[in-house]
């Protein structure tokens, strides 16, 4: 069950999201606007505090000997983690079994899951006595209270439910939250890695335009920046580890783009080029690329403007008083027969309107109740 919570696919139904505070950290923006409806699909970026649930060395050392888990050290960053054994899985479409293992950490129990052959690759095994000088140190490091960002899509979501589901696999947690200030949020909870697809899912991606902005928007919410000359940064697993990689480069920009700092690595016979993960050096690289590489203009704000506005203004109701329309049947037989031209008078002797209104208006004369005409004119 812990296992299909953290991958999301495990169905909760509407979940409460309770913590110490809530508020909205970035003002809400609307990423979908109804075309006939006009109904809103809002996306909602919050941090909320809650108590730290950080695991101390003697924890894990209980935790390794009963469950019969083990202390692995990350081949790059030099990190420890506690791997304990969750289960044995089958691969639906291959029928292949697979091991998975949680991996705790100082900063939490079960913070994740991670698959036997990514673990093997990334890790090594280690003695309990190597991970307790690094283990006691960063679990001191941990505050008592801890702040994370968290995204929830509202507003109109029914309609929009398949967009969401970036991949087969995945599975919509509907949530509720209220904040500090009294707002009540109800919608779909967004992993932060899964942000950027989902967004352009919906038809709607934000400016990037800083290279602090573009650093932090890809390799955190999975955002893509288009640049001229069919170049594209976008996220991307290196190593099994996530990466900035420059799209699109054509041979001839191999030399520049090495010199402009980014990482070629040769996969699979061809020539890739990453932004290096470390941020001081990532966003360097970034400024090096843009000055050289500038971002394409989005018109998306445009094309949606068109959408959601123009239909209101075709569609905008008018007013008409029947009333005006309604004329005397009187009135129009006075209109439609004319006095003769020496005939000072307004009003119309007996004699002449009998005349006048002899032949075709004679049936009119039996009419003892004002009858209703409209006049179009």
């Amino acid at each position: 069950m812990r296992y299909a919570k953290a991958n999301g696919a495990f169905d909760e139904g509407v979940t409460d999201i309770r913590a110490l505070a809530i508020r909205i950290a970035k003002p809400p923006r609307v990423v979908h606007c109804d075309e006939i409806t006009q109904a809103q699909t809002t996306h909602y970026t919050l941090e909320i505090d809650v108590t730290s649930k950080s695991v101390s060395f003697d924890e894990a050392e209980r935790v390794r000997k009963r469950r019969n888990g083990a202390f692995f050290r990350h081949r790059k960053s030099g990190h420890f983690i506690l791997a304990v054994e969750s289960g044995l899985h089958t691969n639906a479409e291959t029928g292949n079994s697979y091991r998975t293992f949680a991996v705790w950490k100082p900063e939490a129990a079960r913070s994740s899951y991670i698959h036997n052959d990514e673990l093997t690759e990334k890790y090594t095994a280690v003695t309990s006595a190597n991970a307790r000088d690094w283990w006691v140190n960063k679990y001191a490091s941990v505050p008592p209270i801890e702040t994370h960002e968290i995204h929830i899509i509202g507003g109109a979501i029914i309609p929009l439910w398949q967009r969401f589901k970036t991949h087969e696999e995945a599975r919509l947690r509907v949530v509720r939250v209220t904040t500090d200030d009294g707002q009540r949020i109800v919608g779909i909870h967004i992993p932060r890695d899964h942000v950027g697809p989902i967004v352009r899912a919906l038809g709607c991606s934000p400016e990037l335009s800083e290279p602090q902005e573009i650093f932090t928007g890809i390799l955190d919410q999975g955002e893509e920046v288009e640049l001229v000359s069919g170049l594209r940064l976008a996220r991307r697993l290196f190593h099994r580890e996530p990466a900035i990689e420059l799209c699109g480069a054509h041979p001839y920009k191999f030399a520049e783009l090495r010199r402009l700092g980014l990482i070629n690595e040769q996969i699979d016979w061809k020539q890739r080029f990453f932004v290096p993960t470390d941020e001081e050096k990532g966003i360097a690289v970034l400024h090096n690329l843009l000055a050289r590489y500038q971002i394409m203009p989005s018109e998306a704000a445009d094309v949606a403007q068109v959408i959601h506005i123009e239909p209101q203004d075709l569609s905008r109701p008018q007013r008409v008083s029947l009333d005006e329309w309604f004329v005397p049947v009187a009135d129009m037989l006075r209109i439609s027969s004319p006095l003769p031209d020496d005939v000072e008078s307004t009003e119309l002797t007996p004699a002449l309107s009998a005349s006048c209104l002899a032949g075709a208006t004679a049936p009119a004369q039996r009419i003892t109740e004002p009858q209703l005409a409209l006049d179009f004119g």
